[in-house]
């Protein structure tokens, strides 16, 4: 491990470490815009020039990298950088100057307003004027399909995006084309973005308001939003993202990068504007006893003087939930699990199991079988279970299986179903009750890697609607003597 100096403070590092993410390993943060920890280092933008004791120029922290120890002497210091010199604030203030000369002073009205690093930096690292007299540059219009926006006047050139369709999503949509002050990001003629699965990150990754998304754009200042850690359902590993909310109402999704995770720094369009499945409108639903509103008691007298109970638990809901729905079972064995959306694999990087049932290992490790459901309407059937009880979201059912809950649900003395909104199977069983989504609720999953990933409440649910450990404890309540 050789050792370094940063601004005088010794560390060491491992051989190959770039200087930048030395830096942050002691909290001097170094600023950047074409630098990706999960995309090739090109050193484009040159914001990130840092003075390293013994080379006669400034250095570009993000494509330099810590040389191995002498061996006759491994204690020795490999490396000097200072950070703070007049010569490193006079470089970044030069750059922030080159980058400000034809960008628009369009802040205001800009979606990147708020989370903008030409601003951060500008504010932190720039001269405070500007010595642009000319008319600034103008790009033409270019539409980029039904998902992204790209305004060209706003762009700085740092490449993330043309690296990204290249090296992450493989598409190559995005090119760099023109040289000199007519250097421009574009297409290849012919393409959009919309054919491309993972097209929102290029979003994500742009640092100023050149890449806006159209679902997103001119709806909501990001000011005002707050953010949530939490997962994507719809993700085979259940994703970490943010959710960002206003209001008790989702208005998007972000990924949610884990340290020294890179598989975390990307999720598909299909997680990315799932939010809407999760905001809701309307009355808040009720529970329901044979096709009528009733009671939570109602419900659960008409469950305990059913007879012996058997749970069947989807697996896209977290380990709390399992674990006290599995306590309404009759017996160990008479819990199951469903389940069976799969997922297609487009990055095999990114992505390890084609298993859209993201916490069957959670639910498995609480005593619930999968594909054993046959087995289940066997016992319906034959009289040893009288009463099921599902936990279920239609979103992640095929039709087959659907079928066959539908089955057992029919077959049941009394059939009870707990869904956030009410499904063909729902209005079919006996009772319904209302809960919580990952939204509005706090819970865990372990994912298909073992990997044990929490999620936190976002929205306030409405009155009524309860999670599944809550309306477990009301349903096997002792009731109360006369």
């Amino acid at each position: 491990m050789p050792t370094i100096k940063i601004n005088d403070v010794e560390l060491s590092v491992t051989p190959g470490t770039l200087v930048l993410d030395a830096c942050r390993t002691v909290g001097i943060d170094i600023p950047h815009y074409c630098y990706h920890p999960a995309l090739t280092p090109v050193a484009t933008c040159r914001m990130c020039l840092v003075e390293i004791k013994g080379q006669p120029k400034l250095a570009t922290s993000c494509t330099t990298t810590v040389p191995p120890a002498p061996k006759d002497n491994p204690e020795a210091v490999v490396m000097e950088v200072f950070t703070n010199t007049p010569a490193v604030a006079d470089a970044r203030a030069g750059v922030m100057e080159f980058l400000l000369i034809n960008h628009p002073l369009d802040c205001p009205i800009c979606d990147q307003a708020g989370e903008c690093k030409l601003q951060d930096y500008s504010y932190h690292y720039g001269s405070g004027d500007s010595r642009m007299g000319e008319v600034k540059r103008r790009y033409r219009y270019e539409d980029l399909g039904a998902k992204i926006v790209i305004d060209k006047n706003r762009c700085i050139h740092c490449t993330r995006c043309v690296r990204f369709t290249r090296e992450i999503s493989g598409g190559g949509e995005l090119t760099v084309a023109s040289r000199g002050s007519h250097l421009e990001v574009t297409t290849f003629t012919g393409k959009s973005m919309d054919q491309n699965p993972f097209a929102g990150n290029v979003v994500d990754l742009c640092p100023v308001g050149a890449l806006t998304s159209r679902d997103f754009r001119f709806k909501k200042r990001v000011w005002y939003l707050k953010s949530v850690p939490s997962i994507s359902r719809h993700s085979a590993l259940g994703n970490p993202i943010w959710i960002d909310h206003e209001g008790n109402q989702i208005h998007r999704f972000r990924p949610r990068p884990l340290e020294g995770k890179e598989t975390t720094h990307f999720i598909s369009d299909e997680e990315r504007y799932a939010y809407a499945q999760y905001n809701r409108t309307g009355a808040a639903p009720l529970p329901t006893l044979k096709g009528v509103a009733a009671s939570a008691e109602a419900v659960r007298e008409a469950l305990q003087a059913a007879g012996p109970v058997a749970v069947v638990g989807q697996g896209t809901f977290g380990c709390d939930a399992a674990q006290r729905l599995g306590e309404l079972a009759a017996s160990a064995d008479l819990r199951y699990g469903s389940g069976d959306k799969t997922i297609s694999v487009v990055l095999p990087k990114y992505q390890t199991s084609a298993d859209g049932i993201l916490n069957r290992r959670g639910f498995m490790e609480r005593g619930f079988r999968f594909g054993a459901l046959e087995e289940l309407l066997g016992k319906v059937q034959g009289g040893e279970v009288k009463a099921v009880v599902l936990l279920h979201d239609a979103a992640f059912t095929s039709i087959k299986e659907s079928e066959l809950l539908g089955q057992i649900l029919k077959a049941a003395a009394f059939s009870l179903v707990l869904e956030a909104e009410a499904s063909s199977l729902g209005r079919s069983a006996t009772a319904w009750l209302p809960i919580t989504n990952v939204a509005e609720e706090s819970d865990f999953i372990v994912n298909h890697d073992g990997e044990l990933r929490r999620y936190q409440k976002a929205l306030q649910a409405p009155k009524g609607v309860r999670t599944v450990p809550a309306w477990v404890k009301e349903l096997a309540a002792v009731p109360a003597a006369v």
